[in-house]
């Protein structure tokens, strides 16, 4: 016969084993549907209460406390990041010692943090750069208006748009007066994307998308909107205003009011590589208690559905000209080679002068693809002064990271 010790130390088991097996997958009892969620009261938004203000402080601890419920938990976290990746990364700002930079790069499909990286030489206290929604975003934001303008049937990728003057100035002559004549220039929205053209991009906002249509656009693409996962992340803005000429700064990118953080400038990128779906990015993999046993392991989800798939590929149709043959081709010379020939990158870069941080920012957001692996990331560098590494060449260097095959 059981003695009472032993019926305890039973018990006691019996229990430790059914919070194991619950631990390992949702179960159905009594057609209730738990989660571990149920079970410890923790979820991405308990841990970006927890764990935001470790990583504005560029911190990543080991380990946490964090309530679930009525309860308190000391627990592991296991991170997504990808050491080899972060170190490739880390070493390229320590080497070229840019005034700022933020980089980050999340699988597209499932929303891991594949590398994330902030930095200032200077050390002014400014936290970690890549949560900050601050910076302009300037030609970045054109991925936005040719989203629209492709998704709503206006234009296609050889659709020609011609346009008079410099491609990088932005002139009322230019937009809102232009008249073919014998120096208008007429490329293609493919080519136009590519070289950044901003007449361009002004005259698709006035002519053929209008306020409602963008701002409509702009918030399926995230803007104006919480972008929360597991981290707390102010929402990027823009206003788009019932005014031709302010339509066309913001379609463009040609304005200072438009701000984009780095971490939302991933969610666009993975949005084209996704077939059209935005992922929010995740840094956290899991927590486990002292035990082993998994307290939370994260579940992809989605913030919108921006873009029809055929939108997304046609998005990428541009992007892959932009590192082909457009604005960003000198970063990406003699890259389609060896193991990397068939390696599809795209991307959109920008550039304007922002006042917090001061400087000129420098920005590259795009994908890599290759069979099934995947990659999306927004790339930002600041210089107050000379340009001391770009980009789109930091990107470089972590796609190949990305895809080496040892």
């Amino acid at each position: 016969m059981m003695t009472s010790n032993g019926m305890k130390r039973y018990l006691g088991l019996l229990a430790a084993a059914l919070l194991v097996y619950l631990s390992l997958l949702p179960i159905e009892l009594a057609a209730v549907r738990f989660t571990r969620s149920d079970l410890f009261g923790i979820d991405h938004s308990t841990i970006a209460e927890t764990l935001t203000e470790y990583v504005r402080s560029n911190r990543y601890p080991d380990q946490i406390t964090i309530r679930g419920g009525e309860r308190v938990y000391q627990a592991r976290v296991v991170y997504t990041l990808n050491p080899t990746v972060q170190d490739v990364l880390d070493g390229l700002y320590r080497r070229y010692r840019p005034d700022y930079a933020a980089f980050i790069a999340i699988d597209p499909v499932l929303g891991n943090v594949i590398a994330l990286s902030s930095w200032d030489t200077k050390d002014r206290g400014l936290g970690n750069l890549v949560l900050r929604n601050s910076y302009p975003a300037a030609s970045v934001f054109k991925i936005v208006t040719a989203a629209a303008a492709l998704d709503m049937g206006q234009v296609e990728p050889d659709t020609v748009l011609p346009f008079n003057g410099k491609r990088t100035s932005l002139y009322k002559r230019q937009v809102l007066r232009h008249r073919d004549n014998k120096w208008t220039r007429r490329p293609t929205l493919t080519k136009a994307f590519a070289e950044s053209v901003n007449p361009v991009f002004a005259r698709l906002g006035v002519y053929r998308l209008g306020a409602e249509a963008l701002q409509q656009y702009s918030r399926r693409f995230g803007f104006n909107r919480q972008l929360n996962g597991d981290l707390i992340v102010g929402a990027s803005a823009v206003s788009v205003e019932d005014d031709e000429w302010s339509l066309a700064e913001v379609a463009s990118g040609f304005n200072r009011t438009s701000k984009l953080s780095p971490w939302h400038g991933a969610m666009l990128a993975s949005a084209v590589a996704n077939d059209g779906v935005m992922v929010v990015p995740h840094i956290v993999k899991e927590l486990l208690d002292e035990h082993g046993i998994p307290l939370y392991i994260h579940e992809p989800h989605a913030l919108a559905t921006s873009v029809s798939p055929d939108t997304a590929q046609k998005l990428r149709r541009l992007m892959m000209e932009t590192v082909r043959s457009g604005s960003a081709r000198s970063a990406f010379k003699r890259f389609f080679r060896g193991h990397l020939q068939d390696v599809e990158v795209g991307g959109k870069t920008g550039s304007l002068t922002g006042l917090s941080p001061k400087g000129r920012n420098d920005w590259f957001v795009g994908y890599a693809l290759l069979g099934n692996r995947k990659i999306a990331f927004a790339s930002l560098t600041i210089n107050e002064e000379r340009w001391k590494v770009k980009s789109a060449y930091v990107a470089r260097k972590v796609i190949e990271a990305y895809f080496d095959p040892q």
